[in-house]
């Protein structure tokens, strides 16, 4: 038996499993996907495996993985859930908390209003992966750029508003010749400082958000000009909004509320 906790952000949702619960049951890819179904397992996303740091000053470490049994370097709804996790069933009240990732040591901080808890994390520095590109695809014009976020990321921005292009038919493509995350913006306000995004993600499929994505798409809209550093922006995604802001040394970071759904013990 293995205990667990179940945490949502933006639609994106979680197992949380301490590594300390797993008693000798493997993490592989078979026991993976079997937690993650959503029919004869818990559900999810993906798993957020908690571990001790190996160094003092880092409160724990995250590793994730995706529901096919993959692993991603970074998760930016992941770390706002593993972040609350920590305060709510671990008793952790540093401020910050510092949390090893794939992509890193990040930080995040609390702020209670009411009943809910409003999650602030660092991602890091974006790196432009590749330069930015004017493509067509069934018909359909793009302006494509390569950035990783922690996970690499194909941005898609319409530049057609009756665009009928799916993003996973975008995914499919793997114009770097490899698998990336996959964003398609289909609607930026620049007078309500958001954008509408659908997102496909490498290991999960289509899913309701995705914090890195929508970190690729801030830093994009940047680099060509479009906001500016320190400008809060929401990324609207079908699953909820996430806000991004980027520092004016490259630090992005992801606020948002995340929310504990329930916890449990599941037999293995």
């Amino acid at each position: 038996m293995v205990r667990f906790f179940k945490y949502s952000a933006a639609g994106n949702d979680f197992i949380i499993i301490n590594e300390r619960e797993l008693s000798g049951f493997p993490l592989v890819k078979e026991n993976i996907v079997r937690l993650c179904d959503r029919r004869i397992g818990i559900g999810a996303d993906g798993i957020l495996l908690h571990s001790e740091p190996e160094n003092s000053g880092i409160h724990a470490k995250m590793t994730i993985f995706n529901s096919d049994g993959s692993t991603a370097e970074m998760c930016g709804n992941g770390i706002r859930c593993f972040a609350l996790y920590l305060i709510l069933d671990c008793g952790i009240t540093a401020s910050p908390l510092v949390i090893r990732t794939g992509n890193g040591i990040l930080e995040a901080t609390c702020r209670k209003s009411g009943s809910s808890y409003e999650i602030s994390a660092t991602l890091g520095k974006a790196r432009f992966i590749d330069e930015t590109k004017h493509v067509e695809v069934n018909g359909c014009s793009f302006e494509r750029t390569g950035v990783s976020t922690g996970n690499p990321h194909l941005v898609y921005i319409a530049e057609d508003r009756d665009c009928t292009v799916d993003v996973s038919g975008l995914w499919k493509l793997r114009e770097l010749g490899f698998e990336t995350n996959v964003e398609l913006v289909t609607e930026i306000d620049l007078v309500k400082n958001c954008a509408a995004v659908d997102v496909y993600e490498r290991g999960a499929g289509k899913t309701p958000a995705c914090g890195t994505g929508g970190a690729a798409v801030v830093n994009t809209l940047l680099k060509t000009g479009r906001i500016r550093e320190n400008q809060v922006f929401t990324v609207r995604f079908p699953g909820g909004d996430i806000g991004y802001t980027v520092k004016p040394d490259g630090e992005t970071v992801i606020s948002g509320v995340p929310l504990r759904i329930f916890s449990g013990i599941v037999e293995v």
